[in-house]
């Protein structure tokens, strides 16, 4: 079996992840299979599983305090052998190292094997779409759609959906994975009759994104949120109590401007006067939504729906791409590589308080940006419409994780290229 890799270099002391031009690897023959050999997976045959480097990419990440870079890899397509991985930046004696091993997260290979899994044993990592970490300590938690080949005309369902929560135990050897340990928490609302997934019936369940939150009251105050983009609602689990209850966000566009395969964002930004508020936002939705966590609380004990507010109007179609666990959201324009912000600080959602951080230089679109050590945040760039397309090649998708590097402020503000056009523009903006 081979293995992939993501392209990063470290330069301390600021240890940043950077872009190496290695592109031109691809069209060396001889380079074709070495840059997938790994010298632990290749030859053991504990890891005798498919594998098909044009089905694996990288969607999602996150980095631990320690700076362990934890990558997600969904199981789009048949031959992804494992759904969660893991590598360490390059230190100061590892500076030739710019193609670091993904190693499975866990190790072993029970926990990502499905082929021969049957109940009742524990189920494995099946398809995990999303993660999220913890500031204070280093538990990820997981998103596990239990559903495999989701980009095939025969995707199938092998376990329950389920939330993660993964504790990792960095030892010695940061080259080697770390040790692990996991809780799993079903998820009892969404559908898990279901056997497609596809976002695109209103009565099947697609869970897309997680998010973490703990609040100020209570004494079990520990919750899992969880995008369910079919079903128009944000799935509430307190993960101290298993209590699971749903917020409904159903507003999504009609009419032409309607898509089949929607999308629901939504992210946590912390604002300046303390407050954590859950924001929403449809793909195909004009309106942006928030919600209050301060008296998450109280919702769960009355079962009560928390007051959700609007808190803008979107000027055309937006991609949400992560926060810097503050106040910031970053996004961008499904058609653009650029990536801009907007702070909850400065009002509601509105392109005067747009802000734009980086332009792309190459045909990788950005998918995630999250905060990583040293007061940075990163970005992950893929060649995702290739993949999509089924167009990448021998050699798989090509991933790369950077540093974002904000653009001086003098070239920040809000340019021409943000006007909407017609073909992007929201249908309920139009006919206000």
């Amino acid at each position: 079996m081979r293995h992939t890799h993501v392209a990063t270099l470290d330069l301390r002391p600021s240890l940043l992840l950077m872009l190496l031009p290695l592109l031109q690897i691809a069209v060396l023959p001889s380079c074709a299979d070495r840059r997938y050999d790994h010298h632990l997976l290749g030859t053991s045959l504990a890891w005798n599983s498919s594998y098909d480097p044009r089905a694996v990419i990288y969607s999602r990440f996150q980095v631990t305090r320690t700076g362990r870079v934890i990558v997600v890899s969904p199981r789009f397509r048949p031959g992804v052998p494992f759904t969660l991985g893991s590598f360490r930046t390059a230190g100061t004696t590892d500076r030739s190292v710019v193609e670091p091993d993904v190693l499975p997260l866990p190790s072993a290979p029970e926990a990502h094997r499905i082929e021969t899994w049957t109940p009742p044993a524990p189920a494995p990592l099946v398809n995990v779409v999303d993660l999220s970490i913890e500031d204070i300590s280093d538990a990820v938690w997981l998103l596990d759609v239990g559903v495999v080949d989701t980009m095939t005309d025969s995707p199938r369902r092998i376990a329950p959906a389920k939330v993660v929560r993964l504790e990792i135990d960095e030892d010695q050897d940061h080259r080697g994975p770390p040790k692990t340990s996991y809780k799993t928490f079903d998820i009892n609302i969404a559908a898990a009759a279901d056997t497609t997934d596809n976002c695109s019936s209103e009565t099947a369940s697609c869970l897309q994104y997680i998010l973490t939150y703990r609040s100020r009251t209570g004494e079990h105050n520990h919750y899992a949120f969880v995008s369910d983009a079919a079903r128009s609602t944000v799935l509430v689990l307190n993960t101290d109590t298993g209590a699971q209850w749903a917020m409904d966000f159903p507003q999504k566009s009609t009419g032409h401007e309607a898509a089949a395969r929607d999308i629901l964002f939504m992210v946590l930004l912390r604002t300046a006067n303390g407050q954590t508020w859950l924001y929403t936002t449809f793909m195909s939705g004009c309106k942006v939504f928030a919600v209050d966590l301060e008296y998450i609380d109280r919702c769960t004990l009355d079962g009560a729906q928390p007051a959700i507010v609007e808190a803008g109007h979107k000027p055309y179609r937006i991609t949400v791409l992560g926060t810097d666990t503050g106040s910031r959201m970053y996004f961008r324009r499904p058609t653009e590589n650029e990536i801009w912000s907007w702070d909850a600080n400065y009002g509601p959602f509105h392109p005067i308080g747009f802000k734009l951080v980086s332009k792309g230089t190459d045909c990788r679109a950005p998918v995630h940006v999250a905060p990583g050590y040293g007061g940075f945040v990163y970005v992950l760039r893929n060649n995702f419409a290739d993949y999509v397309r089924n167009n990448t090649g021998s050699m798989g998708a090509y991933s790369l994780i950077q540093p974002v590097v904000t653009l001086s402020s003098s070239c920040s503000t809000l340019s021409t290229s943000t006007v909407p056009s017609k073909a992007d523009g929201c249908a309920c903006l139009l006919t206000n």
